[in-house]
């Protein structure tokens, strides 16, 4: 179910209509359970929509990891209690502990193994290794289950804080699944962790119109970012890969090329961001306050202020569950570089099964390594390093959204194969001949309403980025004065309906 569009839309306003409709408080104790049965039945159905079998491996993860953190907390492991290790600890019970968490991992991972990787390993071993043994492989091809890399983590976040003693285990499994599924951020995020969503999601919270305009205007900007901004700057990019990739590189001009990566660096961060402005908002209507995700990532002065502003939730879930439990920098300067490699390796890995994406976040980890001395030296313009991270973020990112290596080898030698600027001539020589440029999409010299489009919302959202002077409030809309936040609303609304584009496309984070 696609957030923009209108089956979602009613949908929601169903499900908050129902919400809202029972009463809740001391004379309703049964109201707030009520309210969360409606939730995860709606949560439930919401990924049902996409298929409904794959509702059975989100339920068996919600089993696994529930029962195995009641073992973990049986077993000698409250909040606040004694450390593994420390006298009064049982040793047999520590066992049991460790099992435990070794059972949830190997189950909650071997799924995200089977369903994500089992094609790209065997891709790979019928590449490197089969032509030595003579032994290709032949596995089941199996289709991705939309978001389970975001509920696997999530799920698995609260396993290991009950194991470490930060949070109790949940009594109710059904408060639990409610953590697991809560439809706004089921399929993309944010991450959230058990300590900061469980509690909200427990408490019965009466209507308020603050949090429903907040809400709203929120919404309005994530269909606004999506609809009239990524989408129509994917016509422009799709043009330029897909010649890319079908052959078609000496028909376009390095400067297209360039344009290109630059048009997917902002499509992307638009979707993405889009998508967790849409989430945040819902989930405010519920009184419900997600975690930011994004805090203005395209003016980052560093790859490190890069992964402090982007995707801010899975960051900091790779900093506490992976990095801080390989030691971090505790062990010294060559370890901690190992240990950032990893993560990032890690990272690539979980965001696609193909040796782009694990590039794209080795060259992400290599250049948080080499840059350390650019950060401890005082820059008096900032400007400069946003210039430098800037253009990293983008060339990284051609590897993110190129098919494979050699289309991307390809896009590179493009790039360097300089001559006359041919853009004009694309323009002139477009009735047919010329299908795969940045200015020659579907034949047409100049696709009007996506030019239209990328070029109003651009200067609505560099004009709101100066209004706000950027950061976390210039992502937000609704902190102004009512006249203000009144005019933002009628602007996106405006341009939403007057330059949308509403061609289905899904969400492109819906793939990881």
């Amino acid at each position: 179910m696609l957030f923009h569009s209108w089956y979602f839309i009613l949908f929601a306003v169903a499900v908050v209509g129902l919400y809202y409709a029972v009463p809740v408080g001391r004379e309703n104790a049964w109201g707030g359970k009520f309210r969360r049965i409606l939730i995860l039945v709606a949560s439930l159905y919401f990924y049902a929509v996409w298929r409904p079998e794959y509702l059975a491996l989100i339920l068996a993860t919600i089993g696994v990891d529930y029962t195995m953190a009641r073992f973990i907390e049986r077993f000698g492991r409250s909040a606040g209690g004694p450390s593994e290790g420390l006298p009064g600890a049982d040793v047999k019970a520590n066992v049991k502990r460790r099992i435990a968490l070794a059972v949830s991992l190997s189950f909650d991972l071997g799924l995200l193994f089977a369903f994500k990787y089992l094609g790209f390993f065997e891709e790979t071993w019928n590449a490197i290794v089969a032509p030595w043994m003579g032994k290709p492989l032949d596995l089941p091809k199996l289709l991705l289950p939309m978001g389970i890399s975001f509920y696997t983590f999530q799920s698995l976040s609260y396993v290991i804080d009950v194991y470490r003693g930060k949070i109790p285990a949940c009594k109710s499994i059904a408060n639990y699944a409610l953590y697991v599924t809560f439809f706004p951020q089921l399929v993309a995020g944010p991450i959230e962790r058990a300590p900061h969503l469980m509690p909200q999601l427990a408490l019965e919270h009466r209507f308020d119109l603050g949090d429903l305009q907040a809400g709203m205007f929120r919404i309005l900007q994530g269909f606004f970012k999506k609809a009239v901004l990524a989408d129509h700057l994917g016509v422009f990019v799709d043009g330029v890969f897909n010649g890319v990739a079908a052959g078609h590189v000496s028909e376009l001009s390095p400067v297209e090329l360039i344009l290109a990566g630059i048009f997917f660096t902002f499509q992307i961060y638009f979707d993405f961001s889009g998508y967790s402005d849409i989430a945040i908002g819902i989930a405010r209507i519920f009184g419900v306050r997600l975690m930011e995700n994004f805090n203005a990532p395209l003016l980052a002065t560093s790859i490190y202020d890069f992964w402090k502003r982007w995707h801010i939730s899975l960051t900091s879930w790779f900093r506490e569950y992976v990095y801080f439990s390989l030691g971090g920098s505790r062990k010294g300067r060559p370890l901690a570089v190992v240990n950032v490699l990893i993560v990032f390796f890690l990272s690539g890995l979980w965001h696609g099964a193909a040796w782009t994406f694990v590039a794209w976040g080795v060259c992400h980890g290599v250049a948080y390594v080499l840059e350390r001395p650019w950060r401890k030296l005082p820059v008096k313009h900032p400007w400069l390093g946003r210039i430098k991270t800037f253009a990293l973020v983008v060339l990284f990112f051609t590897l993110f959204r190129a098919p494979d290596f050699g289309t991307w080898l390809n896009y590179i030698v493009g790039i360097f194969n300089f001559g006359p600027f041919e853009a004009y001539a694309h323009l002139e020589s477009c009735g047919g001949t010329c299908a795969h440029s940045l200015f020659c999409v579907d034949n047409d010299a100049v696709h009007i309403p996506a030019a239209l489009g990328v070029l109003v919302g651009l200067l609505i959202w560099g004009v709101r980025s100066l209004v706000t002077r950027g950061g976390t409030r210039g992502c937000v809309v609704g902190d102004e004065p009512g006249a203000w936040r009144w005019t933002w609303c009628l602007v996106y609304l405006l341009a939403i309906i007057l330059l949308g584009r509403f061609s289905g496309q899904g969400f492109i984070y819906f793939q990881f």
